[in-house]
């Protein structure tokens, strides 16, 4: 019983050769097809990611270039002036103050 249903499909294998290649063919593309479109949503969200993160990388390179600068001034005497007296208030022992006595307010 089991021989000649054996015997049965192998005759059909034989016969529909062709056509069942073709058929398994067709289900490979089909599926690959199928599975590409599925990613498609995930590829468009990568572009945007990737897109941020450019955007990110140009703004901290400006910024690096910013603090690069600001290095370079930090340690100049003129700098250490302008922070002391514009956050702490000091003034030099030979410098000159100028009081506004219109008292009009900026």
């Amino acid at each position: 019983m089991l021989s000649e249903y054996k015997n049965k499909i192998v005759d059909f294998v034989i016969k529909h050769n062709k056509k069942i290649k073709i058929a398994v063919l067709i289900l490979l593309v089909g599926g690959m097809a199928f599975k590409g479109l599925m990613q498609i949503p995930q590829i468009r969200a990568s572009k945007v990611e990737i897109a941020q993160l450019n955007e990110r990388i140009e703004y901290e390179k400006e910024r690096q270039k910013e603090v690069e600068i600001l290095k370079t001034k930090v340690n100049t005497d003129e700098y250490i002036e302008k922070i002391a007296s514009e956050k702490l208030g000091l003034v030099k022992s030979n410098a000159k103050i100028f009081i506004d006595v219109s008292g009009e307010q900026q």
